[in-house]
């Protein structure tokens, strides 16, 4: 259930399709892309079964979360090819 999500979006006060979740699991990356948020999927291990999946999912993905510079080139990119 996204609830979680739409709970984090009212106490920021932003529209689901202008939040950012972040997520290691298929399962949650995907109840969160399908509700209207964004999506970044973070690399775990853990997950490598359901990688493609989440590859084909996420509107980012980020090998790890140590730099968040590097979320902001991927968004920065993103935007870039939707023109």
């Amino acid at each position: 259930q996204p609830d979680i999500y739409f709970a984090a979006a009212l106490q920021l006060d932003t529209e689901p399709g202008e939040t950012w979740v972040f997520e290691d699991a298929f399962h949650a990356l995907q109840t969160a892309h399908d509700a209207g948020f964004k999506t970044a999927a973070v690399y775990d291990k853990a997950n490598d079964r359901n990688l493609a999946q989440i590859w084909n999912t996420a509107d980012i993905y980020l090998p790890e979360f140590k730099d968040f510079n590097i979320f902001w080139k991927r968004v920065s990119e993103t935007e870039q090819k939707k023109g």
